[in-house]
């Protein structure tokens, strides 16, 4: 049996954002994360751009995340996510982890 009372690498998810992702929803973001997030795993259906910082939305100069692939990012307490395309929508999904 597993010992997994120790183990840093073990994540709990909490709340799951949705943004519907265009090429003009920079704008559009998540609510503030919890004060307890500094972590957050990112999922999108196509390729977008995230940024996570609320005074700067995204643009296609921000990070760029491909399609189908979870990314995670550590985040600043009570930031927030915002994402764009460059061409066509996505889902970008993404879900606040705490250990």
């Amino acid at each position: 049996m597993m010992n997994i009372s120790g183990t840093s690498n073990v994540i709990r998810p909490l709340t799951t954002h949705t943004l519907s992702a265009t090429t003009s929803s920079g704008a559009t973001a998540t609510s503030a994360f919890a004060s307890d997030t500094n972590t957050v795993m990112v999922t999108a259906t196509a390729g977008c751009f995230v940024a996570f910082n609320p005074d700067r939305p995204a643009t296609t100069s921000s990070t760029y995340i491909a399609g189908g692939t979870p990314y995670f990012f550590r985040v600043e307490p009570e930031a927030m996510c915002s994402a764009i395309t460059g061409a066509s929508t996505a889902s970008v999904y993404i879900t606040e982890l705490t250990r």
